[in-house]
């Protein structure tokens, strides 16, 4: 109870009393964001059956609101306030109502009299109800109900879980390495210093400016209110020009690194068990990708050396004896989904050889035997496949492959030509969007895109190229999601002490002893290639190791 608050029950006494409703899975609960009262019950030792609706979920698959995207509402937020009022028409009281505006007079809940809490509380508890009829016929009638009862509802439980546990973090690594990025960076630094002849503060953008445009007469960029654009786009745009540029990229890499993972992730582990716990929201992304923060755990670079090293500080612990991590990654996913859902007969061939699927499609861009690819030419082709995923514009490939334009649009067409099939269905796609208003995934999920009809050329194909990726990523997204469901009630039902720690859109991190290895990644192979079948097999790699960084 707060200093000066009225007198209130214990929360032990609360939770002991409620605990059985809540554990009684006869019993249905409907919530607005019901994951945080999971997942704080779970750390109260009260485990939540029968949680049957979601009104956030709800509304997030029916595309209202706009939360990280432009839903088919309009501008708003998937608050339970603007959702009654949009749904209902009722204006719900304000949590500031209460206890008022930030600031040192705000109270705190308990400070608030019960009289005055009660109206609040029971209209948050009473209108998420009421949401349940209207939200629950409309996924009914639109088909949804399934894409939200089977496989989004599930994850509640399981993604709760995964933020109670968290993943390890030595912050021993971490602190090893800033001293070399500190001396790295130092050294840019100098170099970039002898360059101009001078000391200036890189990370100023008017100071760049100027150094870069007006002292060493760099071609100019596009112009802002602080001079010439020195953004990433700008910047990149320069490489090759004179040697500050490449300096300052790498500059840019090593000083984003530092600050967003080197300084920052030890500062999120909790002090109790030495583990960083992410959140993952299920109601964000459009294409119904799963996001982390606090910290986000899925953007930590995977490809760059220094991205290993920051890996390498998740480590395995606290888990039975010899405890070690264990990845599991779907392999091109979004390709192999491609394949399947354009009828490709070139592409379903390669997977169904288990080929390499770029030196494949270079072989046929290329005209030549897929065991004379050069390793251009492979790479060429892997920007050609993943450039179908994106709706990748001649401009755009001309760019990334430093050609002419009419050298990448020659491309594309050489590459549309051999795969005659995703070229239609790409076509379909766009046509059925403009027709429906929408794109949607394997499962029925939706994304709707309004500017698909924009008079604006570039939003138009903005909009296009959105609509094309949808299906492809969205059921990406699907599919993982129902293996983890599927996993999760395995390790449960059959009483393992490993535990999914992670997943990062394609890879499932776990955690588990040594003696459970051999079982866990037998289990993980069984369920994680069969939770959607497509035209072609899903393969998934997976490595073991102490840490996320050593992993084979």
């Amino acid at each position: 109870m707060a200093l000066g608050g009225p007198p209130q029950l214990a929360a032990d006494l609360v939770l002991s009393r409620l605990a059985p409703l809540f554990e009684d899975e006869a019993i249905e609960k409907v919530a607005h964001n019901g994951k945080f009262d999971v997942a704080y019950l779970a750390s109260r030792d009260v485990d939540v059956e029968g949680y049957a609706f979601d009104t956030l979920l709800a509304a997030y698959i029916l595309g209202e609101g706009a939360l990280g995207d432009v839903f088919r509402a309009g501008a708003g937020s998937l608050s339970l306030k603007w959702l009654v009022s949009r749904r209902l028409g009722f204006e719900m009281r304000e949590i500031v109502d209460l206890v008022g505006k930030a600031g040192n007079k705000q109270l705190s809940i308990d400070q608030v009299l019960i009289e005055d809490c009660l109206p609040y509380v029971c209209e948050n508890v009473d209108y998420a109800l009421r949401l349940r009829e209207p939200l629950e016929k409309e996924l009914r009638e639109l088909g949804m109900w399934d894409l939200f009862a089977k496989i989004e509802m599930p994850l509640v439980p399981v993604l709760a879980r995964m933020e109670e546990v968290g993943i390890a973090l030595d912050t021993n690594v971490l602190r090893e390495m800033s001293q070399g990025l500190n001396e790295q960076i130092a050294y840019l630094e100098d170099q970039a210093y002898q360059a101009v002849g001078h000391q200036f503060n890189l990370g100023s953008p008017p100071q760049l400016s100027q150094v870069l445009f007006e002292e060493l007469g760099l071609p100019k960029t596009r112009r802002t209110k602080q001079g010439y654009s020195t953004d990433a786009q700008a910047i990149e745009a320069l490489r090759g020009v004179h040697p500050i540029i490449e300096i300052l990229l790498k500059w840019r890499e090593l000083t984003k690194l530092r600050s967003t993972y080197i300084e920052t992730l030890p500062g999120a582990v909790d002090p109790r068990d030495g583990r960083i716990h992410t959140t993952f929201d299920q109601a964000v992304a459009a294409t119904g990708r799963l996001s982390s923060n606090n910290p986000n755990l899925q953007n930590i670079p995977v490809r760059s050396e220094l991205g290993g090293q920051v890996r390498r500080a998740f480590v395995a612990r606290d888990i039975g004896e010899d405890p070690y991590l264990l990845s599991a990654d779907y392999s091109q996913i979004e390709l192999r989904i491609l394949a399947h859902m354009s009828g490709d007969e070139g592409l379903l061939e390669a997977f169904r050889k288990d080929e390499d699927i770029h030196a494949a499609t270079a072989a046929q861009v290329f005209g030549v035997p897929i065991d004379q690819v050069t390793r251009l030419q492979r790479n060429r082709a892997k920007v050609f496949n993943f450039g179908v995923l994106y709706g990748l514009s001649e401009f755009g490939l001309a760019q990334r492959e430093g050609i002419s334009r009419e050298e990448a649009g020659a491309f594309i067409r050489r590459y549309l030509e051999k795969y005659d099939a995703v070229r239609r269905w790409r076509d379909s796609i766009v046509e059925s969007t403009r027709r429906n208003g929408y794109a949607e995934t394997l499962a029925g999920r939706r994304r709707y895109i309004p500017d698909i009809h924009s008079s604006n050329y570039n939003v138009r194909m903005a909009a296009e190229r959105v609509a094309i990726n949808m299906p492809i990523q969205g059921t990406a997204s699907d599919i993982i999601k129902i293996a983890m469901i599927r996993i999760d009630d395995e390790l449960t039902r059959r009483g393992f002490e490993s535990r999914m720690l992670l997943q990062v859109h394609d890879e499932l991190i776990f955690e588990g002893p040594r003696a459970e290895l051999d079982d866990l990644r037998a289990l993980v192979l069984k369920i994680m290639p069969a939770s959607l079948h497509l035209a072609v097999p899903l393969k998934v790699d997976v490595k073991v190791g102490k840490n996320w960084a050593d992993m084979e």
